[in-house]
Order: C-alpha cells, then structure tokens, then sequence
C-alpha cells in the first residue's frame, strides 16, 4: 500500500514538474554585450476567450460555446499590451535598455519591413449551429489558433505549443525580418514574444444562461525569446494566471467596455513576470 502511495506521489510531482512552471534557458556571456533591445513582435490568438487554464490549447464545450459571443478582440489586445508591456519592461531594472514602443513604431526603416500576413478564404456564413459546431470540432485540434499581432508588427503565427523553448515558428522570412529589424532600429538585440495562451481568466465563474457576474481578469502563456547577431541567446518561457485588474463577466463574456484596462494591466503584469524570472536566470549563472 505505501509503495502505491509513494508511486502515485512521484507520479504527481513529475507530471507537475512537466507541465506546471516556466522554463528559462539563458546565454548568459552573450547576454552580457547587450546594451539596448526592441520588441519587434508580439504575437497573440486572433480572438481572446475564456480558458480555465491558459497553459492549456483546448478548451471545454462550454467555453467554445461562450467564445461565439466574445468577438475579434485580438489586435485590440496587442495593439494595448504590447505599449503597456514596454513600458513597464524600462522600469524593471533590467541589464539592458528596453526601446520605447513609441521609438519602434515611428522608425521607418522598421515600418518598411512589415508585411501583411495574406488573408485566407473564409467559409461561407453557416449560422450559430454551424459555427458552434465547427469551434466544437477545434476542441480537440492541438494546431495553434489564428493569430494577430499589433498595427505595423509582423506575425508569422503562434508556436504550436507553449511547452517548447522559443517564441520563434521558424517560418519562411521570420529569419530575415529580425536580422532586418535589428539593423533598421541599430540595437544589439530584440525581443520576439509569442502569447499562445493569452486569454480571460474568470475568478468567480458562472454557467452560461446565468445573470450573475463573475471577476475577470486576464492570464497569459507565453514565450520571450532574445535574439541577438549571434543568434537566440535567452528564453523567457512564463505564465500567469490572472491580472490585478478586473471586470464583469457573465457567461464566460467579458465586458467589451473594460477590455482597455484589462489589456493594459495584461501588458504591465507579462512585463513584470519576464522581469523577474530574467533576473532570476541570471543570478542563477
């Protein structure tokens, strides 16, 4: 009996260990030379929704059920976090200068590299039931959604799974684009994040049809990758559950009038989670 015991107890403890925390690889001699570094992508899933665990790509029918109601919020959620992520990323005392949004933004050597990503031929309009039915069939797909990035910032997709050790796809031109970005912006390296798990988080749930509210805020799986001329020299592999800021939620909805703050407060909660788990990769060394 205690043999099963002690079995079942490091059974636990190793799927915890596989699935539950971070996992920062750094090169930290490399990182060293680094003065100044931009954030030249910022990657998350088209439509942000409800998931009980963000470190999870599927979700349960309710949830898909609840998604139909979210909307396209995705550019909203980059185009605001990614300003607040920056921001707070200068006042974390990190061993390197962070270069504003605003500076990425307007530089137009930087501008001139982005590409649209092209547009795929959307089905026809099944209605409610079809379009349940086709989130239905996604529950199970462990393909990374469609994904989105801010205004004028090149995507080339989500990772396929927060678990692995880059923010990087590896994609047709991605490669170029950042050697591009780093000679156009004249820093020593960027910063390439990719959020596959970026979605609400809910506090105090609620079933779907019900009228009561529950608090939301917003949580994150997410990759921060460092590139430097040598290549990627530190991953940043972190999760947060929920945000401090909080709004109505009914039905796994949130309320589309509180997403600003809430992606706001999104962006400076990421900045301060790869803040820490940086410096504490370093001291490690």
């Amino acid at each position: 009996m205690n043999k099963i015991k002690l079995g079942l107890v490091l059974s636990l403890a190793a799927l915890l260990g596989a699935c539950s925390f971070g996992k920062n690889t750094v090169n930290v001699e490399e990182v060293k030379k680094v003065k100044k570094v931009a954030v030249i992508m910022y990657t998350v899933p088209e439509d942000i929704s409800y998931k009980s665990d963000v470190r999870d790509n599927q979700k349960s029918s309710l949830q898909l059920l609840a998604d139909l109601a979210t909307g396209n919020t995705g550019k909203q959620a980059a185009n605001t976090s990614v300003k607040t992520f920056t921001e707070e990323l200068q006042k974390q005392g990190l061993p390197f200068e962070v270069m504003s949004y605003s500076e990425v933004a307007s530089n137009p050597k930087y501008a001139a590299l982005y590409k649209p990503v092209k547009k795929i031929e959307k089905k026809a309009n099944e209605g409610i039931l079809g379009a349940a039915l086709s989130f239905l069939g996604s529950a199970t797909d462990n393909s990374p959604p469609p994904a989105t990035s801010p205004k004028n910032m090149s995507n080339f997709g989500l990772v396929a799974a927060w678990s692995g050790d880059t923010a990087l796809t590896n994609k047709p031109g991605e490669s170029a684009y950042i050697t591009a970005a780093m000679e156009a912006l004249k820093v020593d390296a960027v910063m390439v994040v990719n959020s596959s798990g970026y979605s609400f988080s809910c506090e105090a749930c609620v079933g779907l049809g019900s009228t009561m509210n529950g608090a939301a805020s917003t949580g994150a799986a997410f990759n921060a990758s460092l590139i430097s001329r040598a290549g990627p020299i530190m991953n940043i592999r972190e999760w947060f559950g929920t945000t401090d800021e909080q709004a109505a939620m009914v039905a796994g909805i949130v309320d589309p009038t509180e997403y600003e703050n809430l992606f706001k407060e999104h962006g400076r909660r990421m900045a301060q989670v790869y803040a820490d788990a940086v410096k504490e990769s370093l001291q490690a060394k």
